[in-house]
């Protein structure tokens, strides 16, 4: 009997052994894998202007408006100044999908880096502060592209 307690307490040692550097490699891997991912672009964020943010993100603020190849799916009226938005771009090669509401405090709302593995649209919910329009602004080919919608914005009244 005291053989058989012995070898079970072995085994449960070397289980919960296996078990502690099992997980702290696991540990060390993410940490690694999140050391490799780019930097956050917080001056981009936290921009005031929607020409400052631009520069910031993507090194250029030169824009060519849209000739139709880029789609703004959103509401007329954001109730509470929140919104479910869709944007698809019809450009080959795009690259990214930029969202910007020029009225809020900080205007860069979203950017997207897109691969050509997926579809080239994005849905998001976003927070408008005040009526005014919505921005979208897509890369592709090393161009930026943009179009806007225009929304209006309702606040819901508190009670007191």
């Amino acid at each position: 009997m005291k053989n058989t307690n012995q070898k079970r307490r072995i085994i449960l040692k070397g289980t919960l052994a296996a078990g502690a550097v099992g997980t702290a490699m696991g540990t060390g891997v993410a940490y690694t894998h999140l050391a490799a991912r780019p930097a956050w672009p917080k001056e981009a964020f936290n921009a005031s202007t929607v020409k400052e943010a631009l520069l910031k993100l993507t090194g250029s603020n030169k824009v060519i408006p849209d000739p139709g190849n880029i789609q703004i799916k959103a509401p007329t009226v954001a109730e509470n100044g929140m919104a479910h938005i869709t944007i698809q771009s019809l450009l080959a090669d795009t690259e990214s999908i930029t969202v910007f509401i020029p009225n809020n405090a900080f205007p860069l709302v979203a950017h997207f880096k897109l691969n050509q593995k997926v579809t080239n649209a994005i849905t998001t919910r976003i927070k408008i502060e005040n009526s005014g329009e919505i921005i979208a602004i897509v890369s592709a080919s090393n161009k930026l592209y943009s179009t806007t919608k225009k929304i209006r914005t309702t606040v819901a009244k508190q009670q007191e």
